[in-house]
């Protein structure tokens, strides 16, 4: 594998630093596959990871459906052309670029597992599909993993779904995951402000937040 990219992610007042791999990514920001929410628990949070399979695995479901013909980017203006569930589902070239994206964020998922003691309750996979571009990996759609997190608000990249039934598949299914846990979705438009600048909500905020009493510089690995 490559050479891991040394990204410091602290989850917990005294969580040692995790090393991560992320340099398949061509922005190469841990921010672009995971994300931490509040939830009640011993913990304290869930993990939030891209998943390039549970994407397929759900536009699967809505092909099987009869509904093979919705198509990703329905409501984008401009930015980007039209592809049909079916067509991203046939594409041979597509799957095996998502294969490689999927195979990076396991191993970090079991890095992480590991390392702060996760098991797979503690971990919720976010659909999310990759292009590869020079061989790395860059967003195929609005990353909904790459999100603001304000207390139970979640600020998250309007992912411009499939429209079923008058809602967007993806925003549809992200709902039924998190907001068993309290949490409000809030789906932001940021596709033509910084998607297409390989950025996302996150990336473009920033929030004031109460700091640690810990110093988490003095903490030895």
């Amino acid at each position: 594998m490559a050479k891991v990219v040394r990204n410091f992610l602290y989850a917990q007042k005294v969580q040692a630093p995790v090393e991560l791999y992320s340099d398949w990514l061509s922005v190469g920001h841990v921010d672009e596959f995971l994300s931490f929410i509040p939830a009640s628990g011993q913990k304290g949070f869930r993990l939030l990871l891209a998943s390039p399979d549970a994407c397929f695995k759900l536009f699967q479901e809505k092909k099987d459906e009869g509904y093979g013909s919705a198509a990703q980017f329905e409501g984008l203006k401009r930015g980007k052309k039209k592809i049909t569930i079916d067509e991203m589902l046939n594409d041979k070239n597509f799957r095996s670029e998502n294969d490689y994206a999927q195979k990076c964020i396991d191993w970090n998922r079991e890095v992480l597992k590991k390392e702060l003691g996760l098991s797979e309750r503690d971990i919720i996979d976010i659909p999310q599909l990759f292009r590869l571009s020079d061989s790395s990996a860059e967003a195929f759609f609005p990353d909904m993993v790459n999100m603001v997190v304000l207390g139970e608000y979640l600020g998250i990249p309007k992912p411009f779904g499939p429209i079923i039934n008058g809602r967007c598949c993806l925003e549809e299914k992200v709902e039924d995951l998190l907001h068993p846990l309290g949490l409000k979705c809030i789906f932001i438009d940021d596709f033509l402000s910084y998607h297409v600048l390989m950025g996302e909500i996150h990336c473009g905020t920033n929030v004031r937040r109460k700091p640690f009493s810990f110093k988490w510089w003095n903490m030895i690995p």
